[in-house]
């Protein structure tokens, strides 16, 4: 069994034309300059793997060992980990100890350094060294075991290769070894803000690019890797479904070479999961002793996985997922939780542009709506007129018959303009062609000629198809001066859209459109004597919809109301 290194005999070897006492002091004194030289070298390093290899070199160095390691303690899991290794098996980095287990765990469990032969130590976890003569020594600061330096010297051992002289100039070595572990560590904190940092900055400078929400990812995923380090990065969006499914298609580090395309996981399955199920971050340091841990390929030492939701308007919209082969922390959560905030906003904003699109899509459907019904349709309800009466036109009066063929051409040329126009507003970069010649669409007289004289020459058309509708115009309060164009096209198709229904439904003898202008905008009122109109009728229609549409876009009204006398009164406001 071990002892305590202060429980063994200082084996000494005696050199009779020495005094002893002038020997040893030449070994301290040549001990302490070699200690005093080796500080002086290492206080210099403040990156923790190099110096932990650095420290391990000279520990052996110090006592004349043949091999070695240093393990850092991790007080949340109570176990020490191999961090560095000198002419040792190459499984040991990495290697973990819990108190009682091999060298480290012997000094673990004591809190003392040890001297024995490794195969007498409890459960050594490298039998082929069973021979060597071991020393471990714990490393201490302010009180705390940081770390425990394991150092060894093979077979054949003289008695008096390693003695507790050793284990003191060890136990010396370790004190300055634990100050410059605890810089180093310092040193890596400040080293992991300033990175930590950047990489909340770097993530803004994406979201902020404005670019599709798969590259925001993607970029996202590969700063997070290249900036902090971790192993294996991924960035899952959730997808509606029953299970929910965690999709993956933004990878970092060596999942981006070992997954391609998309990985989907049920919420069901893993950390990530958990984390979406709870909303909340999960931090596994023991990823294979974890049930809740499925690993998404075959990516080897990873001990410690980190989830953290992606909170859109309340609801989990996906995460944020790392990696690595060493523990986790709370600064890691926190970072990663303000990156998952910034890719919120990215995910926000994406669902809006989704939605913006489609609203204007929607807006684009509705517009070309209301322009097929408010002009081709109204010019193919008056074609349909026209070819009813043509036959009995013609039997009374050739003359009438052949002028109202010739009213039917004009039409059909006019309704080919306006499906010109449309077109070439769908497609502006393709050229329409119009092989029979058609008439100039209503819009482009407006644009020309202004709204009082598109009005007139619709009115004056409607005369020529309905001879017996007496009609009038009244742009007296108007004036010369326009309206902005939208404004003057926007009444107009109301007042096609309104008299197209006196022609249609209100059987009327008189009709009068009055247009007139004041400091707030543009009235259009368009009275008929007809038989008027019930409520439902007015709220089913699609003539209305439009008008209304057409008004309320411009910030204006259309009312319909019943007229005094009878008829209808269609009165439209447009603010200017």
């Amino acid at each position: 069994m071990p002892v305590p290194a202060s429980a063994l005999p200082v084996q000494r070897r005696r050199d009779p034309a020495t005094p002893s006492g002038v020997r040893r002091g030449s070994r301290e004194a040549q001990t302490l300059e070699t200690l005093r030289a080796i500080v002086e070298e290492i206080s210099g390093e403040l990156d923790l793997r190099p110096l932990l290899t650095q420290l391990l070199v000279r520990a052996c160095d110090l006592i004349g060992a043949d091999r070695g390691t240093i393990g850092l303690f991790d007080p949340a899991r109570g176990v020490v980990r191999t961090e560095a290794a000198h002419n040792m098996p190459p499984d040991e980095v990495g290697a973990e100890a819990a108190a009682g287990i091999g060298l480290a765990g012997a000094v673990l469990r004591d809190r003392q350094a040890v001297l024995s032969r490794y195969g007498d130590l409890p459960d050594p976890p490298q039998p082929a060294l069973a021979d060597d003569v071991v020393i471990g020594v714990p490393i201490v600061r302010r009180g705390e075991m940081i770390g425990v330096f394991g150092i060894g010297v093979q077979p054949p051992v003289p008695n008096d290769r390693l003695s507790r002289r050793d284990v003191a100039t060890l136990e010396i070595f370790a004190r300055h070894a634990a100050i410059a572990i605890e810089n180093a560590r310092r040193y890596a904190r400040e080293q992991q803000r300033t990175e930590r940092f950047a990489l909340v900055a770097r993530v803004g400078r994406i979201v902020a690019a404005g670019v599709r929400l798969d590259d925001v990812l993607q970029r996202a995923a590969d700063a997070i890797h290249e900036i902090l380090g971790y192993p294996n990065v991924a960035i899952p969006l959730l997808e509606p479904g029953d299970p929910p499914t965690l999709v993956v298609r933004a990878f970092g580090g060596d999942y981006k070479a070992m997954l391609a395309g998309e990985h989907r996981q049920p919420v069901t399955m893993g950390v990530m999961g958990a984390a979406a199920r709870e909303a909340r971050a999960v931090l596994v340091n023991d990823a294979r002793c974890d049930p809740r841990y499925v690993p998404m390929s075959r990516s080897t030492g990873i001990t410690a996985e980190l989830a953290v939701p992606i909170l859109a308007g309340g609801r989990v919209a996906g995460l944020v997922n790392v990696e690595g082969s060493g523990p986790f922390d709370d600064e890691d959560a926190a970072t990663l939780t303000i990156v998952a905030d910034q890719l919120a906003a990215a995910v926000e904003n994406a669902r809006l542009y989704e939605a913006a699109q489609r609203a204007a899509a929607l807006e684009e459907r509705q517009r070309i709506a209301r322009d097929l019904h408010d002009s081709v349709t109204q010019t193919l309800f008056s074609l349909t007129l026209i070819a009813e009466s043509l036959e009995s036109a013609w039997r009374r009066d050739a003359a009438e018959g052949a002028r109202r063929c010739g009213r039917l051409l004009e039409l059909s040329g006019s309704a080919l303009a306006e499906m010109r126009a449309l077109l070439v507003e769908l497609r502006p970069e393709v050229r329409v062609s119009d092989p029979l010649g058609g008439g100039e669409p209503p819009l482009a007289r407006v644009a020309r000629e202004g709204l009082a004289a598109a009005l007139a020459h619709h009115l004056a058309e409607l005369r020529r198809d309905r001879p017996a509708l007496e009609t009038s115009l009244d742009t007296a309060r108007y004036g010369a001066r326009r309206a902005p164009a939208p404004v003057e096209e926007a009444l107009f198709r109301i007042a096609q859209e309104a008299t197209a229904n006196v022609v249609k439904h209100a059987s009327a003898e008189r009709l009068t459109v009055r247009l007139g202008r004041s400091r707030r905008g543009v009235r259009l009122t368009v009275t008929d004597d007809g038989a008027g109109f019930t409520p439902g009728d007015v709220r089913r229609g699609f003539g209305l919809l439009s008008m209304r549409e057409r008004a309320e876009r411009l910030g204006g009204r259309v009312r319909v109301q019943r007229a005094r006398g009878g008829g209808t009164v269609v009165s439209a406001f447009v603010r200017t």
